[in-house]
């Protein structure tokens, strides 16, 4: 072989080990997807359906093996909603209707890569959205048969949070709530107001309020071994609310595993110790069950639009109502009320709020375009910009 084919021979391997592997990378696929209707919505929507299915094929090995992951179905029914943007190029086929219902075939170039990337992304977004940060406020009465007022920030309190944070939950900063915590935070405590501690919590960045109430009682006494034993019931309740709005989440009462008992006719406080220690690791599960429940499962968002008129609120509604994400229709995008152009809707909605504010993001409504200015856990903050 002369010397010049030996060198093309060498460059020809090159090429073949240095390409990418566009199998990997990229698919092409041939889909139908089907809307309900024969105008022209319905042909758009028989395009995106078919533009799922076509992610849904070219993916469908690694959308499969990711089926006993946790979030599975939550991850999957949010980075399906974004199908088009994992397909490079399509062409439309053809298109009929059989029925009342339209059909349109799509032959689509599917990146696989982009998708088995993004759907890690979310995942770990999705991750994140399950470990909220808290806020904790105990009130806590040693000796609920003295007349001494119930104690703020005490035993319970300290070491609940000191329990929490040994397990990596994110606690807001203790050195801004020591701003608060002898004014608004002790007087909303004793007072119950669970509005008003949401409303603090919400301020310092605390997704989930975890407001407890401890309790200690003399109960009998008895005699073990010549030894006279008192025996304390010690209880705490504990609410665990959604900052931004202040709905409950969990309210559970907890005991300690057995009854307190001591020599010491005065040991509330020895009682809390052993009744935080004993329920601490069951509160921290509860609150995380019911934090997932609820970005798991369909719940009602708040959205809140600025200079808007009614007419334009309702056309939002009524343009968020027809997607899929929406529950119930028409009835699941309301207009709850207006206020000096500030548009409060509430939307029935069955993913996440990340979801709701990119859906809210790429529409197009009466020639108005949005923008999320703010975002909590329950709560969308949107500013309208005109065309």
């Amino acid at each position: 072989m002369s010397q010049c084919k030996r060198v093309l021979a060498t460059f020809a391997v090159v090429l073949l080990f240095a390409a990418p592997s566009w199998g990997q990378m990229a698919k092409r696929v041939k889909v139908i997807g089907r809307a309900a209707g024969t105008d022209v919505k319905a042909g758009d929507e028989a395009v995106k359906a078919a533009q799922r299915a076509a992610v849904e094929q070219a993916c469908g090995l690694f959308i499969n093996a990711q089926s006993q992951t946790e979030n599975f179905a939550l991850t999957k029914d949010r980075i399906l909603s974004q199908a088009g943007g994992y397909i490079n190029e399509f062409s439309e086929l053809r298109r009929w209707v059989e029925g009342d219902v339209t059909h349109v075939e799509i032959d689509a170039l599917v990146s696989v890569a982009d998708f088995e990337r993004d759907w890690a992304a979310f995942a770990h977004l999705k991750e994140d959205e399950g470990n909220p940060r808290m806020m904790i406020v105990i009130i806590e009465d040693n000796d609920v048969d003295d007349l001494k007022p119930p104690e703020f920030n005490g035993i319970c309190q300290s070491r609940m949070e000191n329990f929490f944070l040994s397990k990596d939950v994110q606690l807001m900063d203790q050195a801004v709530s020591e701003q608060v915590r002898e004014r608004d935070v002790k007087q909303a405590a004793v007072d119950n107001d669970v509005t008003k501690l949401a409303a603090i919590a919400a301020e310092f960045k605390a997704e989930v309020l975890v407001f407890g109430r401890a309790e200690a009682k003399r109960g009998s006494t008895l005699q073990l071994g010549g030894q006279l034993l008192h025996r304390w019931d010690v209880s705490i309740n504990v609410r665990a609310v959604q900052a931004d709005s202040a709905a409950i989440l969990m309210s559970n009462n907890y005991r300690p595993k057995k009854p307190y008992t001591t020599v010491s006719a005065a040991a509330g406080d020895e009682a809390f110790v052993t009744l935080t220690d004993d329920v601490a690791a069951q509160v921290l599960k509860d609150i995380g069950k019911a934090w997932h429940k609820r970005t798991a499962a369909r719940r009602i968002l708040s959205v809140k639009l600025s200079e808007v008129t009614r007419r334009q609120a309702k056309a939002v509604c009524q343009a968020l109502a027809d997607h899929r994400g929406v529950v119930n229709g028409s009835e699941g995008a309301k207009l709850r009320n207006l206020n000096h152009g500030v548009a409060d809707v509430e939307v029935d909605w069955k993913f996440d709020l990340n979801l709701l504010a990119d859906t809210i993001e790429e529409m197009t409504v009466d020639g108005m375009t949005f923008e999320v200015i703010e975002q909590s856990g329950n709560r969308l903050d949107v500013k309208v910009i005109r065309e």
